[in-house]
């Protein structure tokens, strides 16, 4: 709920003529239950697989919604597992490296069918290129 609430507030508090042009963060969470791959924006994202997808999949409707009432420019980015300095310690490539360094193998996860799981990842410098990119590009609020 503290994604949704941390989307919604800057446009909660937003008056209508000031016209901001608002690029936020997205995830590639909302594409949840979807099986298809690679995943593309006209892929379903209506079957979210954990709270957090929800919340953004929400935050996505919402600014949708106040595109479309109010004109305002929002951008959205859905991000895939991003990573860097000051990351996250149980995301999968802290164990990668972790068992790299130890000379272990590592684990290659499988899906339900036995697949193996294939994961997209995003350095944080490329997320705020991408970012500021998208306020250099995104078209002004009506």
């Amino acid at each position: 709920m503290a994604s949704l609430c941390w989307s919604l507030g800057p446009l909660a508090s937003w008056v209508p003529t000031a016209q901001p042009t608002i690029v936020w963060a997205s995830s590639s969470s909302v594409y949840g239950l979807n099986t298809d791959n690679p995943f593309s924006e006209s892929h379903r994202t209506d079957q979210p697989a954990s709270l957090y997808a929800a919340t953004k999949k929400a935050g996505e409707e919402i600014a949708h919604t106040y595109n479309h009432i109010y004109g305002v420019s929002i951008t959205g980015l859905r991000f895939f597992t991003v990573y860097g300095p000051w990351g996250r310690l149980h995301m999968a490539y802290f164990f990668f490296t972790k068992d790299i360094f130890q000379g272990k193998p590592i684990t290659i996860y499988r899906t339900q069918d036995n697949k193996e799981v294939a994961r997209n990842f995003t350095y944080t410098d490329d997320v705020v290129k991408g970012c500021l990119g998208a306020l250099d590009t995104t078209e002004k609020s009506m």
